[in-house]
């Protein structure tokens, strides 16, 4: 049996009965891969068990993890943290970037510990890291930093007085705002610029809100606020209606692609205007959505990455072929959907997975030197001897009709008087 295994400490870790073997190989994607050897299939399949466990890993869920806080493992900062946490508990922490969820891998105690050191430190970071507001972006209106400079002066004194509780300094050169000081603080600070950044593109949106006067939105049938025009069709819609639509297509992907609501047009919405109209975790979601719409709608050709978080996907195969995630190194049959599984076929593995006995019961058909103890059903296999048998269970078994004693001298007694004979 082979398995992709995320961390060579994790697999080394875990314990292993006398009688199985394992071999970890670094394979050529740069994963490693666990066999494990036993002479039972049973004994495997139990085996089995503790590696998947941790190749699922645990999910870190936490309330106060807002956007905001996971944006700090996008830093320096924020990847010496991680690093720091895996080191000292010897678990392995994954940090996806694009649905930003934090996965920990190892022991269940060493991954508790884990998971309460990282929430802590990070939620220990944010409320002493100064926040940025950014003042040249591709989406905030142009000249913001000169805006602010005439209404609250050089040196912001204005936005000081307004809020005393605050550190506030401006970055001419990098055009960015930083404040320090308490949550509140910062958060009216915050609510402050992006009202005056709202107020500026409700100005430059006038030439759309005098047309919105006499012009009614597709979506609402009402008559146009806060106006958009799309850049592919130039049709005009509220810009909260187009949000809504965008919305609406990330909860159910039958919507997508997402086109223009205006009769007669249905020309594609271009993703300019998507990154215009989301923030940049809604737009990631709406594009993971309509990588759900091409999988559902491939009849079968194509399908996602078994493992759990995975955004990968994989062409179906009909020759067994294996699939090699990229993302999660996991190695799996594009026919059957399960572990590759090298010189067997689909049918034959999927048999196996269903009863890990079924090897050692072909083996024992038609075999009269092969019988079952009566007691915990481990295979006997008589090669020459007496007919008294000792089960691994500690049972004394008359192999001729299988009664069974708890000492030898039950079962030879048994032997002479009932048999007549020890062979």
């Amino acid at each position: 049996m082979r398995l992709s295994c995320l961390n060579a400490d994790v697999a080394l870790s875990l314990f292993y009965p006398a009688g199985v073997e394992y071999n970890l190989d670094r394979s050529y994607n740069g994963g490693f891969r666990v066999s494990i050897s036993a002479n039972a299939t049973r004994t495997v399949a139990e085996m089995r068990k503790p590696i998947e466990a941790l190749m699922q890993g645990k999910t870190v869920d936490h309330e106060d993890l807002t956007p905001l806080v996971l944006q700090i493992l996008f830093s320096l900062e924020g990847v010496s943290l991680m690093r720091s946490v895996q080191n000292d508990t010897r678990t392995h922490i994954i940090f996806d970037r694009y649905r930003r969820t934090i996965r920990v891998f190892g022991s269940p105690r060493k991954v508790t510990a884990a998971e309460e050191r990282l929430v802590r430190s990070l939620i220990d970071l944010h409320k002493n890291k100064q926040l940025e507001i950014h003042l040249r972006r591709r989406l905030l209106p142009p000249n913001l930093m000169k805006e602010l400079v005439d209404l609250y002066g050089p040196e912001l004194n204005g936005l000081k007085q307004m809020i005393p509780d605050a550190e506030i300094s401006l970055n001419v050169l990098r055009q960015v705002i930083s404040i320090g000081g308490a949550k509140d603080a910062k958060q009216k600070a915050e609510k402050i610029i992006s009202e005056i950044v709202s107020q500026r593109r409700r100005d430059d949106n006038k030439e759309s809100h005098n047309i919105a006067a006499t012009t009614d939105c597709p979506i609402c049938l009402c008559d146009v606020e806060d106006g958009y025009r799309l850049e592919g069709c130039l049709h005009l819609f509220c810009r909260s209606c187009l949000v809504e639509q965008c919305e609406s297509a990330i909860k159910d992907f039958d919507i997508i692609p997402i086109c223009c609501a205006r009769e007669g047009c249905n020309a594609p919405i271009l993703v300019s205007d998507l990154r215009t109209l989301l923030p940049a975790e809604r737009l990631e979601e709406l594009f993971r959505a309509s990588i759900g719409r091409f999988v559902v709608t491939s009849e079968g050709r194509f399908r996602f990455c078994p493992s759990p978080d995975c955004p990968s996907i994989y062409q179906v195969g009909t020759l067994g072929e294996p699939f090699v995630c990229g993302a999660c190194f996991a190695e799996m049959c594009s026919s059957c959907h399960m572990e590759y599984h090298p010189y067997i076929s689909c049918e034959r593995y999927k048999q196996f997975k269903d009863d890990p006995d079924l090897s050692l019961k072909e083996w024992c058909q038609g075999k009269k030197d092969v019988k079952v103890c009566p007691v915990c059903g481990h295979t006997i296999e008589k090669i020459d001897g007496c007919n008294h048998i000792e089960c691994r269970c500690g049972r004394h078994i008359c192999w001729e009709c299988l009664q069974y004693f708890s000492n030898s001298d039950l079962c030879y007694g048994h032997l002479r008087s009932v048999h007549l004979s020890y062979v």
